[in-house]
């Protein structure tokens, strides 16, 4: 795990346990399972707070150009989250996938899922479109293996956006996604499994007639945790939750749970819908999200 700091960087004090409190920009980069940070705002909430990314508050329907697509493959494909759908490159060289929206659209994260970059052993640049200039969100990274990337970066308004890849043999791609993320009220504290250490494998064992070990047989992979919240607001419940829930119903979700403390992030289905129950405290809400993530590995 790799964690870079800008200069000048100060841990914030978070004030009631809510508000970011910093002093100079901050650059933060986790590329183990890559949660990819680029503060240097105060708008946002503390990183040790969830970030969700759902279809509705991703943007679709844009514009898709991808610098080549080899035969058999979608450029269009990870507009979508359809994963046996992907985009693949025919070259071993810098690659791009830009999506134009026609229009300024807001955004403060990048997901992508479903992809062999780290297999292949490439290298990640996230940007926008400023006139007529690429403009780099984060450092040249170098992916390291095939977990989801949350890349989460200071709120932007622009048209244009896009990866840059750089490497050998050429990934595939199966979910790119820009928007702006939810921002949980409150972090996850105690009794959380991480999501990466809650692998399921379905597997057949192969015994003999006297027992012997002839085998096993394994069939799929999953990861499958839960995110539980307490003491939300039902201010803050009512007006963030709905569109949640509704999103979750029909697409998959990306989940960051705590982004500056863990480098976890994933892509995956939720198991079902999550309903809020009053805690018992005036004004406060508990909540609980199940999912299901896709195997890398």
């Amino acid at each position: 795990m790799t964690v870079i700091f800008s200069t000048g960087y100060t841990p914030y004090t978070p004030d009631s346990g809510f508000l970011l409190m910093e002093t100079a920009d901050r650059l933060l980069l986790e590329t183990a399972d890559k949660i990819l940070l680029n503060f240097n705002t105060v708008a946002d909430l503390p990183s040790t707070h969830a970030r969700i990314a759902h279809s509705g508050n991703w943007h679709s329907g844009g514009v898709i150009d991808a610098s080549s697509t080899a035969v058999g493959y979608f450029a269009a494909a990870p507009d979508n989250t359809l994963t046996y759908e992907r985009w693949k490159p025919n070259t071993a060289t810098t690659q791009t996938w830009a999506i134009d929206f026609g229009a300024s659209v807001a955004c403060d994260y990048c997901c992508i899922g479903a992809h062999t970059l780290g297999t292949n052993g490439w290298t990640l640049q996230v940007q926008y479109l400023e006139d007529t200039v690429w403009i780099d969100l984060i450092p040249d990274t170098a992916i390291t293996d095939d977990s989801d990337i949350f890349v989460i970066f200071p709120l932007q308004a622009f048209g244009s956006w896009r990866i840059r890849i750089t490497g050998g043999t050429a990934p595939e791609i199966g979910v790119i996604k820009f928007g702006r993320a939810l921002q949980m009220e409150r972090p996850i504290f105690g009794g959380h499994t991480p999501i990466m250490m809650a692998r399921q494998t379905v597997m057949k064992m192969n015994e003999s007639e006297s027992g012997e070990y002839l085998g096993r047989s394994k069939f799929r992979t999953y990861l499958q945790s839960s995110f539980a919240w307490r003491n939300l607001t039902s201010a803050w419940i009512r007006e963030n939750w709905p569109l949640l829930q509704r999103s979750i119903e029909t697409e998959p979700f990306f989940i960051a749970w705590r982004p500056e403390s863990y480098s976890e992030a994933a892509f995956g289905r939720a198991m079902a819908s999550p309903a809020p129950t009053n805690s018992g405290q005036r004004d406060l809400m508990d909540v609980e999200l199940s999912m299901r993530a896709r195997g890398y590995d």
